[in-house]
């Protein structure tokens, strides 16, 4: 079954639905690369959220970054300058 048939049926689904479909396709995508989400023991919810809350996910901005801001600084008032002329 491809996505385009599928879809339309994940829309019909409950929201509660919904996300256990999330959760089923975040442990199949995680076993897939090789990563163990399910404990097999007590409460796999709470072992799921410890997993993930260890993972060292990186977000990066170039709000966040100086070195980002004056580069992009400098380009709009390049740009700027070049529009005046």
């Amino acid at each position: 079954m491809s996505l385009s048939e599928l879809l339309p049926t994940v829309n019909q689904l409950s929201h509660q639905d919904k996300l256990r479909l999330i959760h089923f396709l975040l442990l199949a995508v995680a076993k897939e690369d090789g990563c163990s989400l399910n404990s097999g023991e007590g409460d796999s919810e709470a072992m799921l959220l410890q997993k993930l809350a260890s993972t060292g996910a990186v977000v990066w901005s170039p709000q966040a970054d100086n070195a980002a801001v004056e580069a992009l600084s400098g380009l709009l008032a390049k740009a700027k300058e070049s529009s005046n002329a």
